[in-house]
């Protein structure tokens, strides 16, 4: 069976949807990385948050379980979008109208992460930012 995926278009109307994206809240990972054109496509949506934003969502019963290393709080928003409290991002940019952490903190995150799937993702970040650098 053949894994849904979300494109560009899909990536952006669900993230139209949200009622509480904005200075809180960016778009981090896969679906970043298809936004910026560095994949086609991902599996999920992944969203960064603050602690002051967790607490909303915790408040307005959005369920969530807390991350093993350091407690923080991972939200369910649906099956496809995930919301993590203060996951380190060292720079935030506007994106397709969304907020979203840089393709270098993207890389930093992966890098952080070393898993088989991160390390493909970085291999095509940096791809992509020396086909950039090209074009310059």
């Amino acid at each position: 069976m053949a894994e849904n995926r979300l494109f560009r278009e899909d990536i952006l109307r669900l993230l139209q949807e949200l009622d509480f994206l904005g200075e809180d809240c960016w778009l981090t990972s896969g679906a970043a990385l298809a936004l910026y054109g560095v994949k086609e496509s991902t599996r999920d949506i992944d969203l960064i948050c603050t602690t002051a934003l967790a607490d909303k969502l915790e408040k307005k019963g959005v369920p969530f379980r807390r991350d093993g290393l350091d407690g923080t709080r991972i939200f369910a928003v649906s099956g496809q979008i995930e919301v993590l409290e203060n996951w380190h991002t060292d720079e935030v940019v506007e994106l397709c109208g969304v907020r979203a952490a840089s393709l270098p903190s993207i890389r930093r995150q992966k890098e952080a992460l070393g898993r088989e799937k991160d390390i493909s993702d970085i291999r095509l970040i940096d791809g992509f930012l020396e086909r950039d650098r090209a074009h310059d």
